[in-house]
């Protein structure tokens, strides 16, 4: 299998897109760390990924927090002394009209998706710089769809995603690493998505809808597509790399 023997850090793995990518890379052969706040979701991942005869464990890290992410960092590396792929997915929602958004709700959302991202991101980098190598995906969104109404601070974290995403795709290529934003297409059928856009629930796209992309972007060479923020409905329809890119 392409990931037998490598380690996936996936955060936001409890439940939505993190949940389906974490159990593809486990069918592809990974070691998964399962990060989320913390939960019974998270311990049933692992236990999925265990009945396929993989290996994994659950750390509970909020990622906002440094201390927590370099704790996570450190005991992946005591466990299995690599890191393959990251996969930031952590994620949360707020719809709310701009005028009542108070500091800590705006906070808890640019927070958790652009500065977590950050924070996870820059503490895995040593460990594959240092091995010339690594894959990293962030869950990103359909910029164009989600700008509406009341999803000023999401759309907001997520284009600094793209950003961050599409800059350090420059910076770390020296060094053979990739790094690539991904998205559905679309909403996706996630609980975080039911809550927020009840009325969207006939539309929605299954989860899965990214796993064959983010599979193909955690199995890429040093020195692959990097850079680049993947659509997944597009990478499904026109056959992976040739379409979807933005």
């Amino acid at each position: 299998m392409d990931l037998e023997g490598q380690v996936a850090i996936v955060t936001g793995a409890s439940r939505g897109l993190g949940r389906a990518i974490a159990l593809a890379l486990a069918e592809e052969g990974a070691s998964l760390v399962l990060v989320a706040r913390g939960g019974q979701a998270l311990n049933e991942v692992a236990a999925q990924i265990e009945g396929m005869g993989r290996d994994t464990f659950v750390v509970t890290c909020d990622v906002r927090e440094p201390a927590q992410v370099t704790s996570m960092v450190e005991r992946t590396l005591a466990e299995w002394s690599r890191i393959d792929v990251l996969v930031n997915s952590a994620g949360v929602a707020l719809r709310r009209p701009f005028v009542e958004i108070d500091e800590p709700s705006w906070n808890a959302v640019v927070d958790t998706l652009l500065k977590g991202t950050y924070l996870v991101t820059q503490a895995v980098l040593p460990t594959m710089i240092a091995a010339r190598r690594g894959n990293i995906i962030n869950l990103s969104a359909p910029l164009d769809k989600i700008a509406v109404p009341g999803f000023t601070a999401y759309t907001a974290a997520k284009h600094g995603v793209a950003g961050l995403t599409q800059t350090l795709g420059k910076e770390l290529r020296r060094y053979g690493i990739n790094i690539n934003g991904l998205h559905p297409g679309g909403f996706a059928d996630t609980a975080m998505v039911r809550e927020n856009v009840p009325e969207l629930k006939q539309e929605l796209l299954d989860p899965s809808i990214v796993t064959p992309a983010a599979i193909a972007l955690a199995t890429q060479p040093p020195r692959g597509l990097t850079g680049n923020t993947i659509d997944a409905l597009a990478w499904n329809t026109d056959g992976g790399l040739g379409g979807g890119l933005q």
